[in-house]
């Protein structure tokens, strides 16, 4: 694994750093492993996000500090967070909204963060059928949030 992750990171430090992160990930999450044919695969993607993940950091990082005066001088506004904070009660409510099947899906993807093959064994449905459905749930989420936002700028 190890291996792998110096490869994609060209750093050995920050290499270890997403193995022991992956496998703290992975044990925390074994049950997953179970429900998987491939463990090693599903061990190998899961350290090859990580690293993925890491390497966005890294540059996020370095493009803020490019500048260090807007560093000291950022302040996120209450503003922004009061719009954030708005949003997401705004999001919750439309999830509520929906028929009690679409919050399951809703629910096992993002709650207890199962695969669509793993939401298609247990609900029964084709995985290409809850791709489809989480598709069309998305649509109506984006559609009720934009309604939402409309009315309020009246």
């Amino acid at each position: 694994m190890r291996r792998m992750a110096v490869q994609i990171l060209h750093d050995d430090d920050l290499a270890a750093d997403a193995v022991q992160e992956t496998l703290t990930r992975l044990w925390h999450r074994r049950w997953r492993l179970d429900l998987t044919k491939n463990p090693q695969g599903f061990s190998m993607n899961a350290l090859r996000n990580e690293c993925i993940d890491t390497l966005r950091h890294q540059r996020s990082r370095n493009t803020l500090a490019a500048d260090p005066d807007e560093i000291a001088d950022y302040q996120p506004s209450e503003n922004a967070a009061v719009a954030k904070e708005e949003r997401y009660q705004q999001l919750e409510q439309a999830i509520a909204a929906l028929p009690e099947q679409h919050q399951r899906l809703i629910r096992m993807k993002y709650v207890e963060q199962r695969s669509s093959r793993e939401i298609a064994q247990l609900t029964g449905l084709t995985e290409s059928n809850v791709n489809t459905s989480m598709s069309r749930i998305y649509d109506t989420l984006r559609k009720q949030l934009d309604e939402k936002e409309d009315t309020s700028e009246i």
